[in-house]
């Protein structure tokens, strides 16, 4: 397999557009390692996504709110918590799940208790159709994410990923 080029003439680009350095802005090295998560990220979720798609009829955004589903006590969550875990906004979290509720993968129900809480739950047709979307996803995940890197590589990528993600957390939190 051939190396890709160093994405450095993205700096370079950027630079012409904006008539400035963008490397003042911009740490080279940074941009190199940013475009090639996001280069990453992108070929290995379109891939993912329509890998289940094709196999399962469902996205890899359903299939992460069915997997936070799938872990919780009793398939259920506030959609807060459920956003939260899922990493997306409340706004496109509600659509997702009217859409998984479309399915009949999910309902959606305010709490009796406080009419401001909702909760997302998994239900039995949705465990069905998770547990049967699971096994072929996990092992495309291993093959298109897994098989690309050594065990330390792994473990490397992994502590370096944990440690910009725990630095990012409550940005993260206020913005959804």
């Amino acid at each position: 397999m051939a190396t890709e080029q160093l994405p450095s003439a993205e700096i370079t680009e950027l630079s012409a557009i904006l008539g400035s350095d963008a490397s003042a802005l911009l740490d080279p090295v940074v941009a190199r390692a940013w475009i090639a998560f996001l280069t990453a990220y992108g070929r290995v979720t379109r891939a993912l996504s329509s890998e289940l798609m094709d196999s399962s009829g469902m996205s890899l955004a359903d299939f992460d709110v069915m997997a936070q589903l799938a872990r919780a006590g009793e398939y259920s969550l506030r959609m807060s918590e459920l956003a939260d875990a899922a990493l997306i906004s409340k706004s496109g979290l509600t659509r997702r799940v009217d859409r998984l509720a479309v399915n009949g993968w999910v309902t959606r129900r305010r709490c009796t208790e406080d009419g401001r809480v909702h909760w997302a739950t998994l239900t039995p047709l949705g465990i069905k159709a998770f547990r049967a979307a699971a096994p072929g996803h996990l092992r495309a995940v291993a093959q298109r994410f897994g098989a690309s890197l050594s065990a330390s590589e792994m473990e490397r990528i992994t502590k370096d990923l944990m440690k910009i993600a725990a630095a990012n957390a409550e940005r993260s939190r206020e913005a959804i």
